[in-house]
């Protein structure tokens, strides 16, 4: 007669997800962006909720975007600033989100600052990050990801 041994496999957590695990860390990440973009949302809209402030859209005249007028590039980037808060603190569509503030990234610091490309960098790590992994497993994303396996 001849004996079974059955072999269970226990996943043991690399060093840094024992060290930080990646619900935490996206939800770090994600979290850190939403106060920026809402109080900079709220700052350059005007005093109706569905207006900007003259002054957003005659600083978008500076900043020398092409192929859109400066007041639609007003709208796109005050309410974006809006959404993208909203949708990050609940962590829905975080890949889309961090892949569109990439883009909004390299406007800024193609278009709007050249200058302070060191402090927008940083600020592409980040939504690069969301791009990339997402905002982990206590999110919306997080919760339909589990679901669907």
């Amino acid at each position: 007669m001849m004996n079974k041994v059955s072999v269970v496999k226990t996943q043991i957590a690399s060093k840094p997800e024992r060290f930080m695990p990646d619900w935490v860390l996206g939800l770090i990440v994600r979290l850190s962006v939403v106060p920026g973009l809402w109080s900079w949302g709220r700052a350059n809209a005007g005093d109706d909720w569905l207006d900007v402030s003259p002054e957003i859209i005659s600083a978008v005249g500076y900043w020398q975007i092409p192929l859109l007028p400066d007041a639609l590039i007003a709208q796109i980037a005050v309410w974006g600033a809006h959404l993208t808060a909203l949708t990050l603190l609940l962590g829905f569509l975080s890949r889309i989100v961090g892949f569109v503030l990439v883009l909004a990234g390299g406007v800024y610091i193609f278009w709007v600052a050249p200058g302070a490309w060191q402090s927008a960098i940083v600020f592409e790590a980040v939504a690069f990050y969301l791009f990339a992994r997402g905002s982990g497993a206590l999110s919306i994303d997080g919760a339909l990801a589990a679901t669907a396996r």
